[in-house]
């Protein structure tokens, strides 16, 4: 049986403000030289897109609302399946330019299924 969709949106909201509020000091050097840093935000985004994609196979119009919903789900796949072809820069960038922007999109999609 699937998961309501608004439990999909609370689960990515989550994983992505942590995902913040560990990084909001760090730099990329902090996140290349700290394994323990880097497993917790790669587990994190990892969650977060295996729920935007079970959110996707729920409720697509809901999942198509987010901005380039379908890379971010890609982006998951690269994480797990094409670890060792991903660069730190690439995943701090994310964490940097793209996660505040899904952030506010998801906690407007939140609000609105309250």
């Amino acid at each position: 049986m699937p998961r309501d969709p608004a439990k999909y949106l609370h689960d990515m909201l989550d994983r992505a403000c942590f995902v913040q509020q560990v990084m909001a000091d760090k730099t990329l050097d902090d996140l290349v030289r700290d394994r323990l840093l880097r497993s917790a935000v790669e587990r994190e985004l990892m969650v977060l897109g295996e729920a935007l994609y079970q959110l996707h196979r729920t409720s697509p119009t809901l999942a198509q609302r987010i901005t380039s919903y379908e890379e971010i789900i890609g982006f998951r796949h690269v994480l797990v399946h094409g670890y060792d072809a991903i660069s730190m820069r690439v995943i701090y960038d994310v964490i940097s330019d793209d996660l505040p922007r899904f952030v506010n999109q998801v906690r407007d999609l939140v609000a609105e299924s309250a």
